[in-house]
């Protein structure tokens, strides 16, 4: 780890890392995520909602949530803004979990690494008080989940040339991260099945799957070959579309950056709670209490409050 005062090292957060992937990733993602035209529909066991098929590099296509519910709030079963920041997560996280996993190990770690930065810390809020761990970048490796879904939804992507369906717990799969170590579990896109925008941090393989939102089958490391395979997919897409900002290494380049260059450069670009930008003649609305986090609009910091509320108060 870079030579610092201690509170400069402790900036280094896993949760604050894995967040500006998310949010970078996001930025450059070229598969649609859509902005909505239809309410929540029900059949059998299955819950969907309509999207526009957009993409952030589109006009119309909603930067963050604020923008997502003033459309959304009057379309039936989305008035309530929890339920509709859960679609709205969903709708930017789906097809995401093997693509980060591996882009963080592939990418984000060597670039770290080249800069010298070798561990991360990991903060967690336990009755006796905060206790903060060290993990070695070394030690995280790629996992596999298998489950049985409790619900199965839908988005339904509006093309001109019909609809087209995207099943968000496909194939009863699932990537994350974890630290050999320590056994601490990090998963950067649980919100696609929890409703969620930021990541996830577990203490034990245990009270992952007792929080996960499916019966978990089998939890085991992903094999190489697979991993291979993600990695050059998502490196011939970004060929693909033409678009060099969405490269892996790209994204992870950026990310670092980011990464290193101080709290008040990083989590001032993106809402709190949602990792959305600002739209366009807009600016982030700044905490006024704690004046360290940004939100999109009202929504997400109410949304947020039960979140940020400790830390704010803490400062």
């Amino acid at each position: 780890m870079p030579k610092g005062t201690e509170s400069e090292e402790e900036e280094l957060a896993m949760e604050k890392l894995l967040s500006l992937l998310v949010y970078e990733w996001q930025l450059s993602r070229t598969s649609p995520m859509g902005k909505p035209i239809g309410g929540v529909e029900t059949r059998g066991n299955e819950t969907s909602i309509a999207l526009t098929p957009l993409t952030m590099y589109e006009k119309g296509c909603p930067p963050n949530f604020g923008v997502f519910y003033d459309t959304a709030k009057s379309l039936d079963g989305m008035e309530n803004k929890r339920d509709a920041f859960r679609w709205y997560a969903r709708s930017r996280l789906y097809y995401s979990c093997s693509t980060l996993c591996v882009a963080f190990v592939e990418f984000v770690v060597p670039e770290l690494k080249r800069r010298g930065v070798d561990e991360v810390t990991v903060s967690s809020v336990l009755p006796s008080g905060t206790k903060t761990k060290k993990v070695c970048l070394d030690k995280i490796r790629v996992k596999s989940v298998f489950y049985t879904p409790k619900n199965v939804h839908v988005i339904r992507f509006h093309y001109f040339f019909g609809e087209k369906r995207d099943l968000i717990e496909v194939g009863g799969s699932h990537n994350n991260l974890e630290c050999s170590d320590t056994g601490l579990i990090f998963d950067p896109t649980l919100g696609q099945l929890t409703g969620s925008m930021k990541p996830a941090t577990f203490l034990s393989q245990d009270l992952f799957e007792k929080g996960f939102c499916g019966e978990v089958m089998q939890y085991m490391d992903s094999p190489g070959k697979d991993i291979q395979e993600q990695k050059q997919r998502d490196v011939d897409m970004a060929a693909m579309n033409k678009k060099p900002a969405s490269h892996p290494k790209r994204i992870a380049q950026r990310v670092v950056d980011l990464f290193l260059s101080g709290e008040s450069d990083a989590e001032t670009r993106y809402c709190a709670s949602c990792l959305g930008i600002a739209a366009d003649g807009r600016k982030l609305l700044r905490c006024t209490r704690c004046n360290r986090v940004c939100y999109c609009s009202k929504y997400c910091q109410i949304l947020d409050w039960k979140s940020h509320k400790t830390m704010c108060f803490g400062n």
